[in-house]
């Protein structure tokens, strides 16, 4: 006979099971089929408000918008069970796949749809990253809810790095793949989707599809780049190389245009890491007043100084060229060297060249620092009203003309403007992503914080940017696109439209995947 305490824990068990089959139904919206509640999958939606709100705005903080539904897979097969059971429904819903929310636009909403988060399958029972080294091509097996922090310290346990990392890395491995994924080692190896050798993919028929460009070849091109489009990445197989474990970082100041971008253009064209730099950006300093904010753990205080000065006495933008160069203890000597040269090749400004040397692992993570000192001021998550733009290398002097000199002349907002160019070549024409014609080509980025009412300024100032490339012709491309029909879309796209809804008839033909990106959303279930 059962003792009083295991009566005490069978009642209670026996009633909160009977209370949660009445409760389940009733948490389920309306717009959500009733049958959604018969799934196995069921106990994984939530639909409480905390659930609700951690899904409802992005890292750009602009806009809101709450879902019916939040997904909490353990494995890719739950995805793939709640995709196809929407596409099968009678009553089909859109769902969302969402990692760290870091896009900004609403591109993970799903309106009256459900938003799976993605972090969730990390705490699952199914293997995160594998690294193989055996053969000519060592590779990693990342799930796409991983984070390329962790794959970079997965593959360094074993000498190896992917070969391109963004400068945020606290993203997500299915986030960027599905956009691009640049940084400043994009120059050599090309975007990160450009160093994929397969996927796993769950198209918006719930199939689960392993894809590369011999297998499957059409939905893994459509999918890299493909703004979530095709379906949702679980896995990808990642290009490795040996990795380093110091970085010679260096930062050279200029206050004509022209050298800035000559020589960034230089560096870029050099094609054996033996003798030019692993990495190489570039910033855009408006003026003096926002000298401070590129300080980070680089600069001194008399650095900072002394550049301030510099750009009080331009009375205009000047540039910050950024460089590294990663090697091993053996190679100090070889370094030294090599960047010697490399500098005195170059024309900055003299007596404003800057060097550290800095394990790699601290470089490549270089954002997160300063993730964690804005944290604690309270200005991590302020709205962001960003500005990703790849604009021609013919054009780049004219947009400097026009916006840095021109209608931004007076802006002293909080943020940072990133320029550096990329070589065309090292992308893969195949792929979902637009960019411009050119072999050579600017990613430009308005990374604007709106800490001191400025939100309304900053997002005219967009508008006045995206309108003067428009009107002056300088055949700029969006990155991380933000349009809401789908001529503007078709636009963008160009002569890869026709290709892109092809692809989103066959692999999503109710329109069920990343309504937030509004492409088709005169196809999507209302």
């Amino acid at each position: 006979m059962a003792n009083p305490k295991q009566r005490f824990f069978f009642l209670h068990f026996t009633i909160l099971t009977t209370l949660t089959s009445f409760v389940v139904p009733l948490l389920l919206p309306e717009s959500l089929p009733s049958e959604l509640q018969t799934l196995d999958i069921a106990t994984e939606l939530a639909t409480d408000p905390v659930s609700m709100s951690s899904v409802a705005t992005d890292f750009g903080n602009l806009s809101t918008s709450f879902p019916a539904a939040v997904f909490y897979p353990s494995s890719p097969n739950d995805i793939a069970k709640l995709i196809h059971f929407s596409y099968m429904s009678t009553k089909p819903f859109t769902i969302s796949p969402r990692g760290v929310g870091h896009s900004i636009n609403g591109q993970t909403f799903a309106p009256n749809g459900i938003v799976v988060d993605m972090l969730s399958l990390g705490h699952g029972h199914y293997e995160s990253c594998t690294i193989v080294t055996e053969g000519p091509f060592p590779y990693a097996d990342a799930s796409g809810e991983q984070h390329w922090i962790d794959v970079l310290n997965a593959t360094l346990k074993h000498g190896l790095m992917p070969r391109i990392f963004t400068d945020y890395l606290y993203a997500t491995v299915g986030g960027t793949l599905s956009n691009a994924g640049i940084g400043g080692q994009a120059f050599r190896q090309g975007p990160q989707i450009s160093n994929v050798y397969e996927l796993d993919v769950i198209t918006g028929t719930g199939e689960m599809v392993t894809c590369s460009r011999d297998r499957e070849p059409d939905l893994f091109y459509g999918a890299l780049g493909g703004l979530g489009q095709f379906g949702v990445i679980t896995r990808a197989r990642i290009a490795l190389e040996p990795a380093k474990k110091m970085a010679r970082w260096v930062r050279l100041i200029y206050t004509d245009v022209k050298l800035f971008t000559s020589d960034q253009e230089k560096l870029i064209s050099i094609e054996k890491t033996s003798s030019g730099f692993d990495f190489v950006e570039g910033q855009v300093i408006l003026s003096e007043a926002q000298v401070p904010g590129i300080k980070s753990s680089f600069f001194s205080d008399s650095d900072i100084e002394k550049i301030t000065q510099l750009a009080a006495q331009n009375q205009g933008p000047i540039y910050l060229l950024e460089g590294a160069a990663y090697y091993d203890d053996s190679a100090v000597n070889f370094v030294d060297v090599n960047v010697k040269l490399l500098l005195e090749e170059l024309n900055y400004e003299s007596g404003f060249a800057f060097s550290r040397d800095v394990p790699l692992v601290d470089f490549l993570d270089r954002v997160h620092y300063e993730e964690t000192v804005l944290r604690s001021l309270g200005l991590w998550l302020v709205p962001h009203p960003w500005l990703n733009l790849f604009v021609p290398q013919s054009k780049i002097l004219d947009f400097d003309s026009r916006i840095f000199k021109g209608i931004l002349k007076e802006n002293k907002a909080a943020g940072l403007i990133l320029i550096y160019p990329m070589n065309r070549r090292k992308w893969d024409d195949n792929m979902s992503v637009a960019i411009p014609t050119e072999e050579v080509f600017y990613g430009v980025s308005f990374l604007w914080s709106a800490v001191a009412n400025d939100l309304d300024i900053l997002q005219n100032e967009n508008n006045q940017v995206l309108s003067i490339c428009e009107d002056y012709k300088l055949r700029c491309k969006e990155y991380l696109p933000h349009y809401t029909n789908p001529a503007d879309w078709q636009k963008h796209f160009g002569r890869k439209w026709s290709k892109f809804v092809a692809r989103k008839q066959k692999f999503d033909p109710k329109a069920l995947l990343s309504p937030g990106q509004q492409i088709f959303r005169q196809l999507q279930p209302s």
